[in-house]
């Protein structure tokens, strides 16, 4: 999945959010983080998550242009980068790309 976004866009993006248990279960979820990485790596134990705004299953994040007001939302570089969302479950963790995001 890949999104553009202007250099002095700030826009909320809307990612479902969804987990099961090991028995096929659904995953009561708490909330979840974000991150921001340069395309093509993954996450690592140096990896810095923002939490993210969490209701029903939706995550919601404000993403700014790199010329945008960056007040409140995760910056995009001109770049571009790989939106992460990571969710935390006592001793599971589980992170996923979500979307490339591109810069115009």
């Amino acid at each position: 999945m890949a999104f553009t976004l202007s250099r002095i866009d700030r826009l909320y993006r809307d990612y479902d959010v969804t987990a099961t248990l090991r028995d096929g279960g659904p995953a009561t979820i708490d909330g979840a983080d974000v991150a921001l990485l340069a395309r093509g790596t993954t996450p690592t134990s140096a990896t810095t998550w923002t939490a993210a705004t969490y209701a029903a299953g939706v995550a919601t994040i404000l993403l700014a242009g790199p010329d945008a007001d960056p007040t409140g939302a995760l910056v995009i570089p001109a770049a571009g980068a790989d939106l992460w969302i990571r969710v935390t479950d006592t001793a599971e963790v589980d992170a996923e790309k979500v979307e490339r995001i591109y810069v115009a």
